[in-house]
């Protein structure tokens, strides 16, 4: 049966908070996997079977989205800030992450620890990462188009930059 749910903040709580909701909201009614997609239409849900096919292959690896981060169709801040944050990530957690800032995901389900963060905005996704290299979590990359229009972007590149670096600098203390 295909049952499809809605849940809502009765106010925005960022976008770590809607994830977590939704991840626990999923846990907690029997799933063994969320698959996690962008509203602003970045994310092609034409490529959900080639998560679905990764997710059997490696079922307790986290199936991550991954773009090309030179392709011309990113705007050059994004690809300059998501070349820098990978780098960054990958030195920091050990685990090669070839796109930090994707939001195609697909999260196993079975230890609430991968996304009980304290990040509750778009750090929430960076901290991830940070989680599943203490929790030993490998990760499967599935290549998804650059898609990019006209859609307003909701990072604030001075704020959200700030807040990366605070992420980033609590994961040598959490």
């Amino acid at each position: 049966m295909n049952v499809t749910r809605f849940i809502q903040h009765k106010e925005n709580m960022g976008k770590g908070a809607a994830l977590k909701t939704g991840l626990t909201y999923a846990q907690d009614h029997g799933y063994t996997h969320a698959i996690t997609l962008d509203a602003d239409l970045q994310h092609d849900p034409a490529m959900l079977p080639s998560f679905f096919n990764l997710i059997a292959r490696y079922p307790t690896s986290m199936v991550v989205g991954v773009r090309k981060l030179t392709d011309p169709n990113m705007p050059f801040h994004r690809m300059i800030s998501n070349n820098i944050t990978s780098l960054m990530l990958s030195l920091r957690t050990g685990l090669r992450i070839h796109d930090a800032q994707v939001g195609y995901r697909s999260y196993p389900l079975n230890d609430s620890k991968l996304w009980d963060s304290i990040e509750n905005g778009f750090q929430f996704e960076s901290d991830v990462f940070f989680r599943a290299s203490k929790l030993k979590y490998s990760l499967a990359w599935q290549p998804i188009p650059v898609i990019y229009s006209s859609e307003e972007s909701h990072m604030h590149i001075v704020k959200d930059t700030l807040r990366f670096v605070r992420t980033y600098l609590r994961s040598f203390v959490c």
